[in-house]
């Protein structure tokens, strides 16, 4: 009975961030990044350390195979640990001091992409030298981290590491002068059941 119940939860934005091998394995590095994650509101809702095997990585850079760069991602990927999440927004909104008003957070994919900046390190120095890859990016292929482009790639990716979809319950808001004494009547005798 309660197998064909379906689930009244609601499912919420996500986007998976990978940190790549150069920065996974150190220890240091990574309490650092992890403060950073903190600091910008998201929260780690599944994660895992691991070598990433062949298939993974084929799935998740599955539009550069081709590419003469391929074997380098696959072999940098495969060279240690990364720290594989499945990050969400720890709040809704967010005090924005400029405007001084409460302001709603962009979703988790638009962020985390905002935060670790652009691929290469070197041009991330030039936009913005405060995200994450200007800070700890070494070169393309070792720029130390990964986020999904969109919610359909975030969701193939987060099937790749058989993260379940991250659920809230619903918020239920009472409207009390909604609720008058004539809807209670109803409520406790329906019309629909008089003899």
């Amino acid at each position: 009975f309660y197998k064909n119940m379906k689930s009244k939860l609601i499912p919420i934005a996500y986007t998976l961030a990978i940190v790549k091998p150069n920065l996974a394995m150190k220890e240091e590095k990574m309490n650092e990044i992890m403060k950073v994650i903190d600091d910008n509101d998201f929260e780690v809702f599944h994660q895992k350390t691991k070598i990433l095997r062949n298939e993974e990585i084929l799935n998740l850079f599955y539009k550069y195979r081709n590419q003469e760069f391929f074997d380098d991602i696959k072999e940098h990927l495969s060279s240690g640990e990364s720290k594989v999440m499945l990050l969400i927004n720890k709040v809704e909104t967010r005090y924005d001091e400029e405007k001084e008003e409460e302001v709603k957070l962009e979703d988790p994919i638009t962020r985390w992409k905002k935060l670790i900046g652009p691929s290469n390190p070197e041009e991330a120095k030039t936009k913005s030298d405060k995200c994450l890859r200007a800070q700890y990016g070494l070169d393309i292929i070792r720029n130390g981290f990964h986020g999904s482009d969109d919610p359909h790639s975030a969701n193939k990716e987060r099937d790749i590491f058989k993260f379940s979809i991250p659920e809230k319950i619903p918020e239920f808001k009472y409207e009390r002068y909604k609720v008058t004494m004539e809807h209670l009547l109803k409520f406790c005798f329906p019309p629909n059941l008089e003899h």
